[in-house]
């Protein structure tokens, strides 16, 4: 029971006493502090119990990078928020358009000093007006998440449309010559081009090679000029 009161005592002395001193916010890598801390628009002094805190995390959400946050308020008055930041996966092009895009379809603009070296995606819409939710978008969503995990995939390619005949097609970083990944079983088909590319490129040059066909599960099938 002593426990209790105390504890009872200490969070009625905290609510009546202090009062947000300070607005912390952990390292990122697009957004700047001082976008979080206008878009927190919380006033230094306030007390805990007057503060919404969602109301605080749906006008830092609105912040294009953010993608979410979460507020803890320190028994010091600090006012901490962890916020977690959409990561781009592919630079979408569309004519003169370019916007970054996240593994959840959300299109990304892109910042000064702060460009990322992602795949080139060509086939969508650079309009922020909406999501990308597709089952094209999907497919190469997967695609680029996968070859992103596997690191050789991720590092050999250059650009990536998605075809309805062929799937996901990508060109490699060297040469240009074209892949055809298709759909679906992603991480099955990198390693059959991290195997490709280490049996065959490695001994006789990419030069010969004109296309890549890697859709079926237990063969490459190549196209040489």
């Amino acid at each position: 029971m002593m426990v209790t009161g105390i504890a009872v005592l200490a969070a009625m002395y905290w609510n009546r006493n202090v009062t947000i001193q300070d607005v912390k916010v952990n390292d990122l890598e697009f957004t700047e502090y001082e976008d979080i801390r206008n878009a927190a628009d919380v006033p230094l002094g306030i007390k805990p119990d007057s503060l919404d805190l969602n109301e605080v995390i749906q006008r830092i959400e609105k912040l294009n990078y953010v993608r979410a946050v979460v507020p803890y308020i320190e028994p010091n008055g600090s006012l901490r928020l962890n916020v977690s930041e959409r990561e781009p996966i592919a630079l979408l092009m569309n004519g003169s358009g370019r916007m970054y895009v996240d593994a959840e379809g959300v299109r990304l603009p892109i910042l000064d000093g702060k460009t990322q070296n992602v795949p080139l995606l060509y086939g969508y819409s650079t309009s922020t007006d909406d999501t990308l939710r597709s089952e094209s978008f999907l497919q190469v969503r997967d695609f680029l998440m996968k070859a992103k995990i596997d690191g050789f995939g991720w590092t050999t390619i250059s650009e990536v449309v998605f075809d309805e005949t062929d799937g996901v097609v990508a060109l490699s970083h060297e040469n240009g010559v074209k892949l055809l990944f298709g759909r679906n079983n992603f991480e099955h088909k990198l390693e059959n081009w991290k195997a490709f590319y280490a049996q065959v490129v490695k001994t006789k040059g990419i030069q010969s090679v004109q296309q890549v066909d890697l859709r079926f599960t237990n063969q490459v099938v190549t196209r040489e000029i």
